[in-house]
């Protein structure tokens, strides 16, 4: 987390330039298309993103997985401008 730096998390509604929730092709949704790549697969398995019972699969419907625990204590660190937010999201959404 830069000291310098504001997060502006495109993932959060009513940012002009919002991403939209992204679906992986091993079955979990992320909150945008930017961190579906291994290099942040730890740090999203860190906060519990990667959880078992938050693959699609697992749910029935996308609302039951993005009102789960793990995703409102994501939101929440984004929010907070958290240590534990994914460097991913620094790079893509923060701001000088």
């Amino acid at each position: 987390m830069s000291e310098t730096k504001k997060l502006k998390p495109r993932c959060f509604p009513g940012n002009k330039q919002r991403m939209g929730i992204a679906y992986c092709s091993n079955g979990w949704l992320l909150p945008c298309c930017w961190l579906d790549n291994l290099r942040n697969q730890n740090e999203l398995e860190d906060i519990g993103l990667f959880d078992e019972s938050l693959k699609l699969e697992n749910n029935k419907d996308v609302a039951s997985i993005v009102n789960s625990h793990q995703w409102r204590k994501f939101i929440e660190n984004l929010e907070l401008v958290s240590d534990k937010v994914p460097s991913r999201c620094w790079e893509k959404c923060g701001e000088e």
